[in-house]
């Protein structure tokens, strides 16, 4: 791990990965054992939403301080202590016998889990050179898909056998585990140069450089429409006619389009030296044309196909996002910038659903959703138009 051609790094690569995928373990566990929590609890299907909307309330609060300490006391202590808090947390959920007990552990949930992304980029930066840094965060990215599935197989398989109860538990021991690994096996590096960040470090550097600003709302708009999607895909599905069944069978075919997209999408960078800035714009160009197909075909054989492609282009920008952050972040100081970022992305997170479903209501056509998200992706090309350095 001293040299950034060492071997070793992708073996740190991998223990980033279960980083990563353990979050979405924790904030997905709950899918499938919802309904039987409901009942035990008597919680309405509002409560039971809050119970998602509590995780990502923590997730974002942490993402700016996640980073500044990754940057300020080091990776090590910042990455273990975080997945063990959302491992605890996770841990407690099973003990509750109340709605007011679980929200609260699952925004301390959150917390812990909105640290990981800061930290594991700032990793990356440390031990991957430039033009190897797309094919390591694409690694990276197939943790939410790796992290959503083990979490429904998992948690259906442990309340069919047990309960709901040891479905948490088990997802938290593994989130414990994972950060004892961190602390054995990660280094603990600081920033450089003596520069101590508090919380405007990162703020300061991503709106005062050009370069970042346009990474910053160029994967905000990007992220509104990835978002969009997996919002509002299945029930477009459903007002086709499709059965549950079918309908996630076509979102699986799409998210498998979507793993080998972030497994490939550096590999071509790197393979053809392409320039990352004309590459975005192509990118964004045929996500919005394959939106607007997806959205105006109504077989279920034609879905899958055009599915797969559309799942494959729209995970390709994902890495590329994460590795200009690292390039143009000041040395030492990745952490702290990608907490701004993930944070600004974030907030796709709180608007695509609701201002697309209000689109929808208010026309009254769901072809509006697919328009609107095909429009503000390429809101997304003006800004990297105006990359420089490129």
């Amino acid at each position: 791990m001293e040299k950034k051609n060492s071997a070793g790094r992708w073996m740190i690569l991998l223990l980033l990965l279960a980083s990563f995928a353990v979050t979405f373990m924790t904030r997905f566990v709950w899918s499938p054992v919802s309904k039987t929590v409901m009942s035990e609890l008597n919680m309405s299907n509002v409560a039971a939403g809050s119970f998602m909307s509590a995780f990502f309330i923590g997730y974002v609060i942490t993402q700016i301080p996640g980073g500044t300490l990754a940057d300020r006391i080091g990776v090590k202590v910042t990455l273990s202590v975080g997945l063990f808090i959302s491992g605890a947390a996770t841990i407690g959920v099973s003990l509750i016998n109340s709605y007011g007990a679980g929200l609260a552990l699952r925004v301390v949930t959150g917390l812990g889990a909105g640290v990981v992304m800061s930290c594991c980029t700032k990793v990356i930066s440390e031990n991957f050179e430039q033009k190897d840094r797309g094919i390591a965060f694409g690694v990276l990215l197939v943790g939410p898909t790796l992290g959503l599935t083990v979490a429904n197989k998992l948690g259906a398989a442990l309340l069919t056998a047990y309960s709901w109860r040891t479905a948490f538990r088990a997802v938290g021991y593994v989130a414990i585990a994972i950060g004892i690994l961190t602390a054995v096996f990660i280094r603990n590096t600081k920033a450089q140069g003596g520069v101590k960040p508090n919380l405007l470090t990162g703020i300061r550097i991503v709106f005062t450089t050009r370069n970042l600003v346009c990474v910053c709302f160029g994967g905000f708009f990007y992220m509104f429409l990835n978002l969009g999607v997996s919002t509002w895909a299945n029930t477009y599905l459903n007002n086709l006619g499709m059965s549950a069944n079918q309908a996630a069978n076509v979102m699986t075919i799409y998210s498998v389009g979507g793993v080998i997209g972030s497994l490939l999408t550096g590999i071509i960078v790197k393979t053809f030296h392409l320039s990352m800035k004309k590459y975005l714009i192509v990118v964004y160009v045929l996500i919005s044309v394959f939106t607007l197909l997806f959205g105006n075909t109504t077989g279920a054989a034609a879905l899958s196909v055009i599915g797969f492609f559309y799942g494959f282009l729209t995970y390709l920008p994902n890495a590329q996002l994460n590795a200009l952050v690292t390039k143009y972040s000041p040395a030492g100081l990745s952490a702290s910038t990608m907490g701004v970022q993930n944070c600004v992305f974030q907030m796709a997170s709180i608007l695509s659903p609701m201002i697309v479903g209000g689109i929808v209501d208010a026309t009254g056509a769901f072809s509006a959703c697919w328009i609107t998200l095909a429009v503000v992706n390429l809101m997304g090309v003006i800004f990297w138009t105006a990359l420089r350095g490129e």
